[in-house]
């Protein structure tokens, strides 16, 4: 059984042993008199007993939602956490966007009493006996656009070997939450005309949101580029695809890259850009591969094609600006053509995390 599919038999169980009483039908009928949940995206609520959230099982989950992003080139985690006490997880808290609620049957303290509390006793029993229990979700809650997670267990090993057992589902579980939320604030306004143009030009579709401008675009027998820059006075974002066919490939690394057991595209991608990402004033300066980190790639099928997707920093070959970028190599067997589609900012001093989200999400828009 995947843990998605048992996620959605948890909710349907617990949605009549929580001891809040909680009607299904009429929760949606008065949704539109709950405020808006509050706070950024990525931030997130733990709420549970301190002594637990200072052991192992606080541990697990900060080691969960709470890592180090790759492939950006300051330390940024994956949510931002802040621990909430039960006592003083009042009304203007209970309205953030992302709350985890952690507890188990072990331990006295009002905090741990607090917690359960929330439950009845047929539902305390039941997560005793049913050790399959141990996780379920709610949406809107306390607000509108608000997702919470309960985790629950008899005692507090058991939960810790749980969590960490489900780490990508419960993990997966706030990320996909996150990404609606992202899609929805990009793709509320879109650039169609230029989507309409790549696709009359390259027969490919993509999203563009509002504010992108179509910097160049190349369609030719051995040349097929386009480049989409957002410029902003504190940042800018691109994303650009370069494509040839497979067969009679200019690039011939692209065989190694789908080929070896740990793929390279340092190469690949430093011919691209050397070919059309070049200073428009001193073509001797174009965009390079940092090797402060390493890249990281991993083979995924990206809609049914064999793609290899990548995470690293760039660099101007002068070293003079530098940033994230993601990209995803696509080979698409029925048209016997291979895709280089990437994304990537350029934000000095400033984070990056939030900016790369929305590139991924534009990425993930890309079709054939």
């Amino acid at each position: 059984m995947s843990s998605r599919i048992k996620l959605d038999i948890i909710v349907i169980v617990l949605f009549f042993l929580v001891s809040c009483s909680y009607n299904p039908q009429s929760k949606k009928e008065n949704s539109s008199f709950l405020p808006r949940a509050t706070g950024e995206n990525n931030e997130m609520l733990i709420v549970m007993d301190s002594s637990k959230f200072k052991g192992s099982i606080g541990r697990a989950l900060v080691e969960t939602y709470g890592e180090f992003l790759r492939g950006l080139p300051q330390p940024e985690t994956r949510f931002d956490l802040i621990y909430i006490k039960p006592r003083k997880f009042n009304n203007i808290l209970k309205h953030a966007k992302n709350i985890v609620i952690a507890f188990t049957l072990e331990g006295k303290s009002l905090d741990s009493e607090i917690l359960r509390k929330n439950f009845n006793s047929e539902s305390l029993d039941k997560i005793k006996s049913d050790s399959t229990l141990f996780y379920f979700s709610r949406r809107d809650q306390y607000a509108k656009g608000q997702t919470v997670l309960y985790l629950f267990s008899k005692s507090d090993d058991d939960l810790l070997k749980k969590i960490k057992k489900n780490k990508s589902a419960i993990l997966k579980y706030f990320e996909d939450e996150l990404k609606k939320r992202v899609d929805r604030k990009i793709f509320s306004k879109l650039e169609k005309n230029i989507s309409d143009k790549l696709f009359d030009d390259h027969q490919i579709k993509i999203k563009i949101p509002y504010g992108y401008d179509l910097a160049k675009n190349i369609k030719g027998e051995n040349k097929n580029f386009f480049w989409l820059r957002q410029l902003d006075s504190e940042f800018e974002k691109n994303i650009f695809l370069y494509y040839e066919e497979y067969e009679e490939s200019e690039l011939k690394n692209f065989y190694d890259v789908f080929n070896a057991d740990e793929p390279n595209i340092k190469r690949i991608r430093n011919k691209i850009s050397k070919s059309f990402l070049k200073d428009s004033e001193n073509s001797k300066i174009f965009m390079s591969i940092q090797d402060v980190f390493p890249i990281t790639s991993k083979k995924i099928s990206f809609k049914g094609n064999s793609s290899i997707e990548s995470v690293g920093l760039w660099k101007l070959s002068d070293i003079s600006a530098g940033g994230p970028f993601k990209s995803i190599i696509i080979y698409n067997s029925n048209k016997k053509r291979v895709y280089y589609l990437e994304g990537y900012v350029y934000a000095p001093g400033s984070k990056k995390r939030n900016l790369m989200q929305e590139i991924s999400s534009i990425l993930m828009t890309f079709e054939i």
